[in-house]
């Protein structure tokens, strides 16, 4: 007959005697650890949104839905989708437009509850020849920022500038190109229709 040995007795023992080492959730709350990686949350005061986050996006958890009428950015993290490997985080070119946070708990009984997902709305700047998406208003105005001087270089850049202090005049499309059309709202697409129309 087989004899358990003293240490397995001892461990038995021990731990009949001790307290439980697990927590007491959803008894008790429980705070994750500081490096935890739990649901992604955008930061309004940052994100301008660009879009890279949904570009790394492994499980394609982010989402964005441009609305060309009402000029705004939607993105939406699904956390059905995600699996908080903190891709999004990594690749934020603000560094601090998408944080991964310590908030762990996704119990909800329907899908569509809105804890599920996670949305941030940004202006969107349309091109004023085409009526396509340029980038998002806050988007421009970061860049602007990292070029310092350089930035007054492009009309884009200068017009988000002049916008600040001074509210612009609404631009209507004309039925063809032209030359004044340089200093407007354009994508690159139509700024290289613009150039080469004015050149030959």
């Amino acid at each position: 007959m087989y004899m358990p040995k003293i240490r397995e007795i001892k461990e038995a023992l021990t731990s009949f005697f001790t307290a439980p080492y697990t927590s007491k959730f959803p008894f008790q709350p429980y705070t994750a650890p500081e490096e935890f990686r739990g649901k992604p949350k955008y930061n309004k005061d940052f994100c301008v949104g660009c879009g890279a986050c949904a570009q790394v996006c492994p499980p394609k958890a982010i989402s964005i839905v441009d609305d060309l009428q009402k000029q705004t950015r939607t993105l939406t993290v699904d956390y059905c989708l995600c699996m908080n490997c903190g891709q999004c985080e990594e690749k934020c070119i603000t560094q601090k437009g998408i944080k991964l946070s310590n908030d762990y708990s996704l119990a909800v009984m329907d899908k569509q509850h809105s804890m599920v997902f996670e949305s941030i709305d940004r202006d969107l700047v349309v091109c004023e020849s085409c009526g396509e998406a340029i980038a998002c208003r806050p988007h421009l105005l970061y860049i602007k920022e990292r070029l310092g001087a350089k930035a007054y270089a492009h009309p884009n850049l200068l017009l988000e500038t002049e916008k600040l202090f001074t509210p612009l005049e609404p631009y209507q499309v004309k039925s063809r190109i032209r030359r004044e059309d340089q200093i407007k709202q354009v994508c690159p697409r139509c700024r290289n229709k613009i150039v080469v129309a004015d050149e030959f």
